[in-house]
């Protein structure tokens, strides 16, 4: 073969490189931008119910059984890969200290993600993983409600005044687009939701109150959304309004006895919800209250495998465990962001292999 100058500078050019970015960085790259999120689980989401993802159970790092995910925290391992015209694998890496906020005056979570070509095996990225946590896990809840939800709701409940109770409203208003008149929100910290309730009224533009208790802010609402760290049971499927939406994205809110009360339970995936062993949804299989053959996994609604709603008077429960792949199909999302406008920086694995 004829040596070229091209050929000696393919052979001499060893170098691997990935784009670094920081939580500032994501956030210049659209990190925030609820409606590219939403396009990005959405498509997470057909891609699952299509079988076009590869995800394993995540391993979960626990001090003690599950119940302490609340109390001395956990980490967690979220790997996958999403075929299609996105064919890029990952991992995010979070650990979750819920005493952080009080004892340092941290984020609970924080996450690193590694976006990786799939091809070859190099490094895409290593990035903050934070932001396309909190943005991710809201927009799981907005993709289920455009299925789920009755398409004329009006009014929000919503329980827990985090950063997740943000996005998760974050999701919900841009999904129903100048629809939500009414949004009720209760926390056990008085002043923490009152707080919430003011600055969420003036970045949405929607009327935004503190209820005087959680059953108040679940009462009448066309969309409920439990988001807290509670250790025991406080929702009565009784308090939902006919034709209600709940999406509970914490482990310990509703009682698996409440279940009986929905016409519908539908999770992201349920072999994984069955691996954490923490969710309601696993709870009331794992307890006879439902039947496993009677949970639905979102991806199949969307896909038309499997019926969601069939009538505006069905309660339906979401209970989504949070999947890998949608932080990384947001992560690429931000990544192909920062790469076409230059943000972030270039770091080299190696310059040149040590060993071959």
């Amino acid at each position: 073969m004829e040596v070229t100058k091209d050929t000696e500078t393919l052979q001499e050019n060893k170098r691997v490189g990935f784009i670094y970015l920081s939580q500032e960085d994501c956030i210049k790259a659209g990190g925030l931008n609820m409606k590219g999120t939403l396009e990005a689980i959405q498509k997470s989401f057909e891609l699952h119910g299509k079988d076009e993802v590869i995800q394993p159970s995540k391993p979960v790092i626990r001090w003690g059984g599950p119940e302490t995910e609340e109390t001395r925290g956990r980490i967690m391992t979220m790997p996958s890969y999403l075929g299609g015209e996105l064919d890029v694998a990952g991992m995010k890496w979070i650990p979750s200290m819920p005493e952080n906020p009080k004892k340092i005056g941290q984020p609970r979570a924080s996450a690193i993600i590694i976006l990786t070509d799939p091809h070859n095996g190099f490094p895409l990225a290593i990035m903050d993983g934070t932001i396309v946590s909190a943005m991710r896990t809201g927009a799981a809840t907005g993709v289920a409600a455009k299925y789920l939800a009755n398409p004329d709701s009006r009014t929000v409940g919503i329980i827990g005044a985090g950063v997740q109770s943000r996005t998760q409203l974050m999701a919900i208003t841009s999904v129903f687009e100048n629809q939500i008149e009414q949004i009720k929100v209760y926390d056990l910290n008085e002043e923490k939701t009152k707080q919430f309730a003011k600055e969420m009224q003036s970045e949405l533009n929607v009327s935004v109150i503190s209820s005087r208790n959680a059953e108040n802010a679940i009462r009448e609402s066309d969309i409920v959304i439990t988001a807290t760290m509670s250790t025991y049971p406080y929702v009565k499927g009784e308090w939902l309004k006919e034709g209600a939406f709940h999406s509970e994205i914490s482990f310990w809110d509703t009682d698996p006895q409440e279940v009986i009360h929905y016409d519908k339970v539908v999770v992201d995936d349920f072999e994984h919800v069955k691996h954490h062993a923490v969710d309601v949804s696993y709870r009331a299989v794992r307890d006879g209250i439902i039947a496993e053959e009677d949970v639905l996994n979102l991806g199949g609604v969307i896909t038309n495998k499997v019926v969601g709603r069939e009538n505006n008077k069905q309660k339906i429960l979401f209970n989504p465990i949070g999947m890998s792949i949608h932080d990384i199909s947001e992560a690429f999302r931000v990544y192909n962001n920062a790469k076409d406008n230059g943000i972030g920086k270039d770091l080299s694995l190696w310059e040149y292999p040590h060993w071959l």
